[in-house]
């Protein structure tokens, strides 16, 4: 499998705040808050666990997203913008709730993807309406290739 590094960095040449990975877990479980997200979904990693768990790795190119499963790397994010890295960081906690909110609240004859999506945005959105707007851009795109198929 062949790894492919994407490189989210806008600021070229300016000068960025590279926040520690103390700050990062204390911004995470602050934004936690604002979902009312179990705690045990606000860990930050620092290394891998070898289980596909991500970790933050900051290094002079700033922040790296990364994704490690006995012992092969699966993904690399690379950002110096701290906001997007937040943004890798809840997609996946966000995911998680509005999973487990759809499947007390599913409706017959719906697509669950309806209620799940609706509530990763909404999600999103109390925490920063940026994340909101690129969440629903993703979305929108995996729609366009499979939309919704209600009645199944």
């Amino acid at each position: 499998m062949m790894l492919k590094v994407i490189n989210f960095n806008k600021h070229i040449g300016i000068m960025v705040k590279i926040y520690s990975i103390s700050t990062i877990r204390k911004k995470v479980r602050e934004y936690g808050k604002k979902i009312n997200a179990p705690s045990q979904l606000l860990s930050v990693r620092a290394t891998s666990d070898g289980f596909g768990t991500p970790h933050i790795e900051i290094d002079k190119n700033g922040y790296n997203y990364v994704v490690n499963e006995r012992g092969e790397e699966f993904e690399r994010r690379q950002t110096k913008d701290i906001d997007k890295l937040l943004y890798w960081i809840f997609k996946s906690i966000v995911f998680i709730m509005a999973s487990d909110y759809e499947l007390e609240h599913r409706k017959p004859n719906e697509d669950f993807r309806r209620q799940l999506f609706a509530t990763q945005i909404e999600l999103m959105e109390k925490l920063d309406s940026k994340f909101a707007q690129w969440d629903k851009e993703e979305l929108d795109k995996i729609l366009e290739e499979s939309p919704y198929e209600d009645n199944l």
